[in-house]
């Protein structure tokens, strides 16, 4: 009931603001999606009783409304339903006969706004924060929304300075008993977009704080991102360093070449605290052609030695969201659960793949084929620590090798139909992760995704 009644109020709410046109105009945008999604050995694993030749259907709404003033000022609230696959899926939490919780989230809301007199502008709130990138589509560090403050200053026509603060996590900021302080984690970033003819870059600095009780509560809740090690890390507090840039090059049009390097450090109390890896992708696009754009593609992330005394070295990370090559083993799929995903177990791995994108000979009809080898670069000893997943972590002993072809029909100019087919040769080694898992099975993986996205 609670639900119905924030549902209720909101919508009244927006047609209230609506109705007062003379004040603020209202814009709404959004992505509503519903997938139809057989799937089989997602887990990597033979007849292991999870997701073994599974089919169900989700369904996503997110809706975006813009509260515009004037173009100076605007206020955003963007809500979601269907947060999470459980309240995605059709006969779980949200969609149950008879029993319907339709649970409505707050995704982004935010006041967004400019210094009059100037071209300074400033979004406070509840939004999204991705640091620069150029392949993947988006950020492997941080790419989700947070709340805090970013604001952006023009410098000159080919350089701005964007700076911002963010708390990421406070778990409790209203006892204050004894042990509960340092509760907070919090994060300032600094990016510096330069645009020159035929080059982008953004090189950026971000550091972080997570303190003790913070890095405590963490770890009790399973909450730890990627900033915590594989050895018998301590809960004192954390420093956190990142930096790197994207790179876009046309200047040698049809030829376009994206690039990313990033690095990180944790640094704690104990040798086995300490964290830091890196990362490097690059992609390269020819746009000459009307009917396709080729895309060769590579990505590296440091992995882990086999000592975990000394830490780890693996690049930190916060969330990952969107980033992903292909689209079945890292994430990437054109609708909602169609993938595995990406997430910080993976991290440590190299890949290589060819991807033909928008391939188009009939009007409204586009595919893209890709296909991919990715091995990793963990160390093999490291198999049975539970920072090294089977059917997730790559260790320097397994690859995978994907393959996708996905299909997109423009019914309407809003509204598209899906087809996504994958596949994924499974290459870990078998004996190697029996130590493990004495009943490991390996088997490989298989995916048709089809359905509905309507985006306005």
């Amino acid at each position: 009931m609670k639900r119905l009644v924030l549902l209720a109020t909101l919508l009244a709410f927006v047609f209230g603001m609506a109705a007062s046109a003379h004040a603020v105009k209202v814009e709404a945008s959004g992505a509503w999606a519903v997938e139809f999604l057989f799937t089989d050995n997602f887990d990597m694993q033979k007849d292991s009783g999870d997701n073994q030749g599974d089919f169900n259907v989700y369904q996503r709404l997110r809706t975006q409304f813009d509260f515009i003033a004037n173009e100076n000022l605007r206020g955003v609230l963007a809500t979601e339903i269907g947060s999470t696959s459980a309240q995605q899926r059709w006969g779980g939490q949200n969609y149950r006969f008879h029993d319907r919780f339709n649970g409505i989230n707050v995704r982004r809301a935010y006041i967004d706004f400019a210094i009059p007199g100037t071209k300074i502008t400033n979004r406070v709130g509840y939004q999204n924060i991705n640091l620069p990138a150029a392949v993947g589509g988006g950020s492997m560090i941080l790419d989700d929304e947070v709340a805090g403050v970013v604001t952006a200053i023009p410098v000159i026509d080919e350089l701005s300075v964007v700076a911002g603060y963010a708390r990421l996590y406070d778990y409790d900021n209203t006892n204050n008993v004894s042990g509960t302080e340092n509760t907070s984690v919090d994060a300032g970033v600094l990016i510096l977009p330069v645009k020159l003819d035929g080059f982008q870059f953004a090189p950026f600095f971000m550091y972080a704080y997570a303190g003790e009780a913070a890095v405590n509560q963490m770890a009790v809740n399973g909450e730890t991102w990627g900033l915590t090690t594989p050895g018998a890390f301590s809960a004192a507090g954390r420093n956190v360093y990142w930096g790197g840039t994207s790179f876009t090059m046309t200047y040698f049009d049809p030829i376009k070449v994206m690039a990313d390097v990033n690095y990180g450090k944790v640094s704690g109390r104990l040798d086995a605290d300490d964290r830091s890896g890196w990362m490097f992708d690059l992609a390269v696009d020819y746009t000459g052609f009307d009917f396709m754009t080729p895309e060769l593609f590579f990505a590296y992330t440091s992995g882990e030695d086999s000592d975990v005394t000394d830490g780890s070295e693996r690049m930190p990370t916060l969330n990952a969201r969107n980033w992903a090559l292909g689209s079945f083993f890292f994430g990437g799929d054109t609708l909602l659960q169609g993938s595995k995903g990406y997430g910080t177990e993976q991290t440590g791995f190299w890949a290589l793949g060819l991807s033909l994108k928008d391939i188009s000979f009939l009007e409204k009809l586009s595919h893209t084929f890709t296909v991919m080898y990715a091995k990793g670069t963990n160390d093999k000893a490291l198999i049975g620590n539970a920072a090294i997943q089977y059917g997730q972590t790559l260790t320097e002993e397994d690859h995978i090798v994907e393959v996708d072809l996905n299909t997109k029909y423009q019914l309407y100019e809003e509204l598209c139909l899906t087809l996504d087919l994958g596949y994924i040769n499974n290459g870990y080694d078998k004996d190697k992760w029996r130590v493990a898992n004495p009943n490991l099975d390996k088997n490989d993986a298989y995916k048709l995704s089809t359905g509905i996205l309507y985006q306005f």
